[in-house]
């Protein structure tokens, strides 16, 4: 799934689980409604101040948005796969120390929460 598809089904879902209509959230934004769905369907590429504006309102982070979301993957082998790129992607400047120490971290957290 592209980027903008993502980031504006994780809106749309963000928006609902806040029980906030789009005109609600659209009047928070200083957006006209139909601008902001189709931001929400992925069919507006926004700007960066357009994203913060968003998430302001909706008072997420970044990330929440970002990420791909179960609710909105009806496949979630593709989401599965997405993750482990998306890990592998902020894994491949790290030198080795950092590895392990990633490795052990993650060890201990699989541990505790089984």
């Amino acid at each position: 799934m592209d980027l903008t598809k993502r980031v504006g089904l994780n809106i749309r879902a963000i928006r609902k689980s806040q029980n906030l209509t789009i005109d609600e959230l659209a009047e928070k934004c200083d957006f006209q409604s139909p601008y902001l769905s189709d931001v929400e369907r992925g069919e507006r590429n926004i700007t960066l101040q357009t994203l913060n504006k968003i998430l302001d309102a909706l008072n997420v982070s970044p990330g929440k948005v970002l990420i791909p979301e179960y609710i909105d993957e009806p496949n979630t082998s593709n989401v599965r796969n997405e993750l482990i790129q998306l890990i592998l992607n902020l894994l491949e400047d790290k030198n080795e120390d950092d590895l392990m120490m990633l490795l052990n971290v993650s060890n201990e957290i699989f541990r505790t929460y089984k």
